[in-house]
């Protein structure tokens, strides 16, 4: 188990992603393509992605064009979410992500003073789902987790979380599909704050995309820190089982290890979100820590 005791979940602000609609203009955080080119264009996962363009299209925050109409895959999940329970998230993904989602809205009004959730809320895109249109353009089912700063929506697919990131190396262990959670709100946190534009400072391995990613993984590591303190926490204790979860999944995306299983030379001029060993670093500073103060991945060497 995960979560603690039984009972409803807060699925307000979680609905279903799919469908198409205009091309927004923006910047994905997080994301990337799977598509043909799978191992290479995996480098993204978790980085910058600099994709839209194209004509500004009216959309609704963190959805569909209004034309895309409702999928059954998108109208099943709707109502997935909305009977999600806390014992259901120990054993269920899609509950298990409105569950962390409650979490992360507990924790950081407690770490930040003026904290809001996200106003587009969660999507989850269902198995099958082909594409989700956000402000920062459409994205395909094998986009993979990202946050969307235009329109303050974190999106994620079923596939990805539960099958994609086990291929990549990583685990699919339910503490695994919190952090992937938790480093998606840590974009959130640094859009509130206003630091998530750094990420178009510089480029490479020292460039703005890797410290804004590597931040966010401190910040999902100081949210773990505190999930499951105190008598409100939503979370049983940790073990260091599920740390080290996180870690192999954290271990998995870095820019080095993904180069080297796609069988290319190591470049840190490409890299997006840092190596492996940074990756954890700054999730076990995060962790270790619990202070926020100590994710300042924009001062001195990385």
């Amino acid at each position: 188990m995960t979560f603690r005791d039984n009972g409803p979940l807060d699925t307000s602000g979680v609905s279903a992603g799919g469908g198409g609609g205009g091309i927004g203009r923006g910047v994905m955080i997080g994301g990337g393509g799977l598509g043909t080119v799978v191992l290479v264009v995996l480098g993204l996962f978790f980085g910058v992605d600099l994709t839209g363009g194209g004509s500004e299209q009216p959309v609704a925050p963190g959805g569909q064009g209004g034309n895309a109409g409702i999928s059954q895959a998108d109208q099943e999940m709707d109502k997935k979410i909305k009977s999600c329970t806390i014992q259901l998230a120990n054993t269920d993904t899609t509950c298990r992500i409105v569950a962390t989602t409650n979490s992360l809205n507990k924790v950081w009004p407690q770490l930040l003073r003026g904290y809001q959730p996200p106003r587009g809320g969660t999507k989850i895109m269902p198995v099958g789902a082909t594409s989700i249109n956000t402000r920062c353009g459409v994205a395909g089912a094998d986009t993979g987790p990202f946050y969307c700063p235009a329109d303050q929506v974190a999106v994620f697919q079923i596939d990805f979380m539960d099958r994609v990131i086990e291929r990549m190396g990583g685990t699919n262990a339910p503490f695994s599909q919190e952090y992937i959670v938790a480093h998606e709100w840590g974009h959130h946190v640094q859009n509130l704050l206003g630091d998530i534009t750094k990420s178009q400072q510089g480029s490479g391995a020292q460039g703005g995309s890797v410290r804004v990613e590597l931040q966010a993984d401190c910040y999902a590591g100081v949210w773990a820190s505190k999930a499951d303190k105190g008598q409100d926490a939503m979370l049983e204790p940790l073990t260091q089982q599920q740390i080290s979860d996180a870690i192999t999944t954290a271990q998995a995306i870095g820019d080095d290890t993904i180069q080297k299983n796609a069988g290319r030379n190591v470049n840190p001029e490409s890299f997006s979100h840092g190596t492996s060993a940074q990756r954890v670093k700054w999730f076990s500073t995060g962790y270790k820590t619990g202070d926020i103060r100590r994710c300042d991945t924009f001062s001195g060497s990385i």
